[in-house]
């Protein structure tokens, strides 16, 4: 059965007003912790990323949009993506907050045996998988 043009407008927005109202009550549900669309995580190292994409939201599942490509980044953008981050909305520190818990969270980095190693502020160690060598570049 073919619609109408008329009919295929009104149902064409009801869509999209259905479609809007579930953006609102995403973004203002109390029990979402997705990272908002237009505020999406920047990690320094794959393994946040890993740790990230475990913790889904209960209400959407996936938490986050974007796969990143993975490119070696220095010491010093790793620390101003830490700076910025504190300065996006309420809703991504939420989201964040639910993979890295500010009680562990931000770890300090270490080198040891040329690999760096996240150690949270509980102590435990996590390897990053990335090697520094000798002369303090990245392998």
């Amino acid at each position: 059965m073919k619609l109408p043009s008329v009919q295929k407008r009104t149902l064409l927005g009801r869509l999209e007003r259905a479609e809007q109202l579930a953006q609102v009550k995403r973004k203002f549900s109390p029990q979402c912790i997705c990272f908002p669309d237009n505020e999406q995580p920047f990690f320094g190292f794959s393994i946040e990323e890993k740790i990230a994409t475990k913790v889904k939201c209960p209400i959407h599942g996936e938490r986050i949009k974007m796969r990143f490509f993975r490119l070696y980044l220095p010491a010093w953008r790793r620390e101003r993506a830490k700076i910025l981050r504190t300065q996006l909305s309420a809703q991504f520190q939420k989201a964040w907050n639910a993979s890295f818990p500010p009680h562990l969270w931000p770890a300090d980095e270490l080198v040891i045996d040329s690999e760096i190693v996240l150690r949270l502020k509980d102590g435990t160690l996590i390897p990053t998988g990335e090697q520094i060598s000798s002369e303090g570049a990245h392998d």
